[in-house]
């Protein structure tokens, strides 16, 4: 059954934005997807979600950079100073954290809803993510709150919009499960 009419996915390229797009493909009629260059080390995760959204046949891709988030230092995504660590997620938040990475994200893909009239934005949070303070159910209702508190469509449709987080509360290998259920095609992630 088909949710409310269209959402925008943020797609990076990585297995669980993949299996995000694939799942909006089933759940929403029109889908659009946006992509962010922000200065991280791994920009091949661009050349990766093009691909994917190529196959996908979303409606449109949009491709936003976020030069401000180039230049802050302390993360490892961002700082060329600083390596990316192979080991498994602290309890803290982890050196990888861009700090308000997905506020700005979240806030772009509402401008875009805005104008496109979009109802959704999907983002592929979920458990393993919950060290990063962006990545928690309670950050996700907090920016919903306020993306529907600033908008022009909520203004004058009284329509609201939803920050879609199916994968919130599941492990990385729920998500995998439903993507491979989804025939997301993986050899094509970063």
């Amino acid at each position: 059954m088909k949710m409310k009419d269209s959402v925008i996915v943020l797609v990076s390229g990585g297995m669980d934005s993949a299996a995000l797009l694939w799942l909006a493909k089933e759940k929403f009629s029109k889908v659009y997807a946006i992509s962010f260059d922000y200065g991280q080390k791994h920009k091949i995760e661009l050349s990766f979600a093009k691909e994917l959204i190529k196959e996908a046949d979303v409606e449109k891709h949009f491709i936003v950079e976020v030069p401000h988030l180039k230049g802050i230092e302390g993360s490892a995504l961002t700082d060329e100073n600083i390596q990316v660590p192979s080991e498994d997620y602290p309890e803290g938040p982890p050196i990888t954290t861009v700090p308000m990475r997905n506020l700005n994200f979240l806030s772009i893909a509402a401008s875009f809803a805005d104008i496109y009239e979009i109802e959704n934005i999907g983002i592929g949070i979920h458990s393993v993510d919950s060290p990063y303070p962006d990545c928690r159910a309670e950050f996700a209702s907090s920016v919903e709150a306020a993306i529907n508190s600033s908008s022009i469509m909520v203004a004058k449709k009284k329509n609201r919009i939803t920050v879609w987080t199916p994968f919130l509360g599941m492990s990385k290998t729920d998500v995998l499960k439903i993507g491979l259920e989804l025939k997301v095609p993986y050899e094509k992630t970063y």
